[in-house]
């Protein structure tokens, strides 16, 4: 596989673990008195999924 494909496996693998261990999110609402509630869209969420399985894909045909 060509550099530039793996550098950018690379950081797409450190881009989830990111999403995941740091619990990201796409959308925040005020809720009163200072409170902040945050919540991913459904889109956020399928477009994680979407490049988990391009990585998986991508390190299955290494």
């Amino acid at each position: 596989m060509d550099e530039k494909y793996l550098r950018l496996l690379e950081a797409t693998k450190a881009l989830l673990n990111h999403i995941d261990t740091e619990h990201v999110f796409d959308k925040g609402v005020q809720t009163g008195r200072g409170a902040f509630d945050t919540s991913r869209s459904q889109e956020f969420d399928d477009l994680v999924s979407k490049a988990r399985e391009a990585v998986k894909k991508a390190e299955d045909g290494l």
